[in-house]
């Protein structure tokens, strides 16, 4: 039977003081734009499939029956819209980010940064393999 040893480790002390904010600017930049590029691929799938089984002349014609007459969607003109939004909205969330990262910064300087405990583990021995 072999017996399994207990894994040693050492708590160190870690504190973080400033976070750089190219950094934080290159990712959110990324995150953004990946978040854009699904909303849009999920809004583009759903007027899709709303349009092929007939749910947007549903709706048209209900509307002209509440009384508000030749009510239509301009697909082309709303996804022009939703991605006018929608880059906006990165830019928007990508300057918030950068702009959070600077003031968590900021605080940092105040009170000292923030301080993280991290348990080191040894690494375990490497076992040989007999040769034969």
């Amino acid at each position: 039977m072999v017996k399994v040893g207990r894994r040693r480790g050492r708590r160190v002390h870690r504190v973080v003081r400033r976070i750089d904010l190219w950094s934080v600017l290159k990712l959110a930049v990324v995150l953004y734009t990946c978040l854009y590029a699904a909303v849009m691929a999920t809004l583009a799938l759903l007027w899709g499939v709303a349009y092929s089984s007939g749910q947007i002349d549903k709706v048209q014609s209900f509307m002209s029956d509440v009384g508000l007459d030749n009510y239509r969607f301009y697909g082309d003109q709303m996804w022009r819209a939703a991605a006018m939004i929608g880059a906006i909205g990165v830019l928007a969330a990508t300057v918030t980010t950068v702009l959070t990262a600077a003031l968590v910064n900021v605080i940092s300087e105040a009170t000292g940064g923030i301080r993280f405990v991290i348990i080191e583990e040894e690494p375990r021995p490497r076992r040989r393999r007999p040769t034969s």
